[in-house]
């Protein structure tokens, strides 16, 4: 398990995929400077990105991980560093080996699956724009409101937690529709014996899977029900 005394490059020379996880906190994943002295430079919560840290080398980690130990606002700030780096770096990166696997290999099944990622792009892509407009702003100012008791703060949570609350209830795991896409895929195989684009792509694919599962795990079964709690106890006492 990872210590406050580890150190990015030692944690990514065993696992490179965690690379990405530093990249989101700015974190150079080649430093060899210890997890504590870069957090506390940063002002970043230590044991909240130890805890990731561990759920993603071992995503068995993540039914054994209290994230409930964590402010609404560490959360939040996780779940927005995770979608810029999903639109600006995962997802291109998906779409570009799909689209250099059709022409390695120009199959209809290929233009089929990219004609799905498209569709699947966009939908994810207005998730994303939808949480970000209603759900976070919302989480935000909550806390605030609950150190700063400024009455501006309760006008904006009771003129929105309605919308908040019903957004929440009819809310969908995009890592379903992952999930559902990868067992699909793999039921594919590239016909070459060297590595294609395609098998990249399957990799990237299953990779942005565990990813979309722990970020579905913070969001919906920690924020929200954080949320709903809150405003259960909002609604007896300032309302």
């Amino acid at each position: 398990m990872v210590s406050q005394l580890s150190s990015p490059k030692i944690i990514s020379k065993y696992d490179r995929d965690i690379s990405h996880l530093f990249s989101r906190y700015n974190i150079n994943s080649d430093s060899d400077d210890n997890l504590l002295s870069i957090c506390n430079q940063k002002q970043i919560n230590i044991n909240f990105l130890i805890d990731l840290i561990n759920c993603y080398n071992d995503l068995t980690n993540l039914n054994k991980t209290n994230f409930n130990n964590y402010s609404v606002l560490d959360l939040v700030d996780y779940l927005e560093k995770s979608h810029d780096f999903y639109l600006n770096k995962r997802i291109p990166e998906i779409e570009q080996s799909l689209n250099k696997s059709c022409v390695q290999q120009k199959f209809t099944f290929n233009l089929l699956l990219l004609n799905f990622f498209q569709v699947y792009k966009k939908d994810i892509i207005s998730h994303f724009e939808t949480e970000e407009t209603i759900l976070f702003p919302f989480c935000k100012i909550l806390s605030r409101y609950s150190k700063m008791k400024q009455h501006e703060d309760l006008v904006y949570v009771l003129e929105n937690k309605d919308a908040v609350l019903d957004y929440m209830d009819i809310h969908k795991k995009n890592n379903d529709e992952v999930g559902d896409l990868q067992k699909l895929l793999l039921k594919y195989s590239p016909s070459n014996n060297h590595l294609s684009y395609f098998e990249i792509f399957l990799n990237q694919m299953s990779i942005f899977q565990k990813d979309l599962k722990i970020h579905a795990e913070i969001e919906e079964n920690i924020l929200m029900e954080k949320i709903k709690i809150h405003l259960s106890n909002f609604e007896i006492k300032d309302v």
